[in-house]
């Protein structure tokens, strides 16, 4: 489970290092759309054909956020447009997550492998075909299209846009679905320029991201807020998530879920590692960070513990925070505190996840996708959000939620202990709170897929 959820930038990216475009010898093998007049039978035939869909996500198998997106989208587009042939191709599956997408969407075809199989290598016949037969390519919900945040692997970036450039030689249209864009170092902005102002949309999963994009004077035709994917999500693991409550003594509706997020590095860095936000050995500013924002949630949890003698559940969203969520919070709780909590340590899938999530009474975290997934089934959040990893959390604020979101380096441990004591106290109000912000992600999700639908050719 421990793999890097940033690989595939490198996987995408093998045959294209260093380069801009795409070399000639694979561009030479895609075919340019016919651009003559079409008969009247082939035009009806497209006509009653099933509209594919060729679907990027699956970014990585150690993050359920990563793991989220793709079924939470898969039912957004079964939802809106039913009728769709949708080919899922997956960055990074395994067994266990590619059984759960086909247990809930039967239908859902799969197609693996790397656009090239190494530097110099002509592209994948059977990726290739996919492109040529789709009739829309869309890329799932995540902060790919960033440059200098995570690191500066240029020829990574390149092998990303790869894709997209691949449309374009083809004449097949492409859109971003809830997407972040924090940041665009030089030279990287005319890189993005160029491919996403050829992109039939962009949805941006936060205000600042949009207006980011919009700054750096990117003009698709549609740029609009569209939450993340992951909002969509629906499947469930009852029998999994039910054991796991009932061996660890969490009663529905009489527990916080929390989750973490830290500079710690990830179980197979090396020293060799660039991921700035995962650090093989983190900066002494990014320990203080760590420092004072852990003092902060275990205040939080000391004080949730007393207050109502219920118990906490540290829940890990990212592999590599199980050791921290230990080291970090479950050790540093004082003796009277410390029978409360449960330590998950293992990891898990996001529909053993999602039962879990959907039986607590409040779930808080430093990390935005599991409040998501919490949300999706109706439980109130508190997000404790380190910005220093993104703008993706401002997406709480631009769903309705304002007074459940924090800034845990500016925000004080009292302003959102009395946010979590709210909920608490107040819970029917709060779980309407939540369902009243899903009613408006509903709206923006059926916007989107009507504006994929005319993108459709």
């Amino acid at each position: 489970m421990s793999v890097n959820r940033r690989k595939f930038i490198e996987t995408s990216g093998k045959a294209l290092a260093g380069t801009f475009l795409l070399p000639h010898a694979a561009l030479s093998a895609i075919k340019e759309p016919n651009n003559g007049m079409q008969t009247d039978a082939l035009k009806s035939v497209k006509a009653i054909a099933p509209k594919r869909i060729l679907l990027r996500s699956a970014w990585a198998v150690s993050n359920i956020g990563d793991i989220g997106h793709t079924p939470g989208t898969l039912h957004i587009l079964e939802e809106h447009l039913p009728d769709a042939e949708v080919t899922l191709w997956p960055v990074i599956i395994n067994a266990e997550v590619e059984s759960m997408l086909l247990r809930r969407f039967p239908k859902l075809k799969i197609i693996k492998g790397n656009l090239t199989s190494g530097e110099g290598a002509p592209l994948n016949p059977d990726i290739l075909q996919a492109f040529e037969q789709t009739d829309f390519f869309l890329y799932n919900s995540g902060m790919h299209f960033n440059y200098g945040l995570f690191n500066y692997e240029w020829n990574g970036l390149m092998g990303l846009m790869s894709q997209f450039f691949i449309c374009q030689k083809l004449g097949k249209p492409y859109g971003m679905f809830g997407h972040s864009f924090d940041l665009w170092a030089q030279p990287s902005p005319y890189v993005f320029a160029s491919v996403l102002n050829k992109a039939a949309f962009i949805y941006c999963r936060d205000g600042e991201s949009l207006k980011y994009i919009k700054e750096n004077g990117i003009k698709a035709p549609v740029m609009e807020f569209g939450p993340d994917g992951c909002f969509g999500i629906d499947t469930l693991d009852e029998q999994k998530g039910s054991a796991y409550l009932k061996t660890n003594g969490l009663k529905e509706n009489d527990f916080m879920a929390l989750i973490i997020r830290s500079y710690t590095p990830k179980p197979e860095a090396t020293a060799n590692n660039k991921d700035k936000l995962n650090p093989y050995q983190p900066t002494p500013e990014q320990q203080e960070l760590d420092r004072a924002r852990f003092a902060k949630i275990n205040a939080l949890v000391t004080a949730w513990v007393r207050q109502t003698k219920k118990k906490v559940l540290l829940a890990p969203e990212a592999f590599k925070e199980i050791t921290a969520a230990k080291a970090l919070v479950y050790d540093q709780q004082p003796d009277d505190v410390k029978p409360y909590l449960v330590h998950r340590h293992e990891f898990w899938n996001a529909d053993e996840a999602l039962s879990v999530y959907k039986r607590a009474r409040v779930v808080m975290g430093m990390e935005p996708h599991s409040l998501i997934m919490a949300l999706a089934v109706g439980v109130p959040v508190i997000h404790t959000c380190p910005f220093s990893f993104g703008k993706k959390g401002w997406m709480f604020r631009d769903i309705g939620l304002p007074e459940w979101l924090f800034d845990i380096d500016k925000d004080d441990t009292a302003t959102m202990q009395q946010a979590l004591f709210h909920i608490h106290n107040n819970h029917t109000a709060a779980r309407n709170k939540a369902a009243k912000a899903m009613q408006f992600v509903k709206q923006r999700q059926k916007d989107a897929m009507q504006v994929l639908k005319l993108s459709i050719k």
